[in-house]
């Protein structure tokens, strides 16, 4: 069984078709590149992957079944926009990380931190969009999920972009 299967899968906004007929397999242990230019889906189907949008038609598989409570304890989603309270601090997120996702490991969080040179007490509110883009996608790959998807990553982020090219992470 494939880890992600689009079938037939059509998404519409006001009677224009964002996405026609997407069949698409991901098996287990790859890792895949979405590619395309602005205003082509690609924001559309991740959504559509997390249950965050209903298809037109067609469906979305995950470990056979569809998006749903089981999907979201083995999808770890980067969204394309911020989602941090900007009151907390990065400990405070790792805490709050910690009580809510079963599957997150703050040992693997602590490490990143370290290596991306983000501290763990700093206030979101002091920080650059950069480094918030940066503990985004730290909390993201420290939770030991099946199937990880990031939303535009690493946009702002130049000096991650290079540590992790850099750098060969296992996640």
């Amino acid at each position: 069984m494939e880890l992600l299967e689009c079938k037939e899968l059509c998404k519409e906004f006001d009677n224009k078709q964002i996405l026609k007929n997407i069949n698409l397999k991901i098996p287990r242990g790859k890792i895949i590149g979405l590619l395309g230019k602005n205003g082509t889906g690609k924001s559309t189907l991740i959504k559509l992957i997390n249950d965050l949008l209903t298809p037109t038609s067609g469906e979305v598989l995950i470990n056979g079944q569809n998006p749903g409570i089981n999907s979201k304890e083995i999808i770890s989603y980067l969204p394309e926009r911020t989602y941090l309270d900007r009151e907390m601090t990065i400990k405070q997120v790792l805490i709050y990380f910690e009580e809510f996702y079963k599957n997150f490991n703050s040992k693997k969080a602590i490490k990143l931190l370290k290596d991306l040179d983000l501290d763990i007490n700093k206030k979101i509110a002091k920080m650059s969009k950069g480094m918030q883009e940066k503990l985004q996608l730290v909390l993201v790959m420290s939770r030991e999920a099946q199937l990880y998807i990031l939303d535009e990553p690493l946009r702002g982020c130049r000096s991650c972009n290079e540590r992790l090219y850099i750098r060969h992470y296992t996640f």
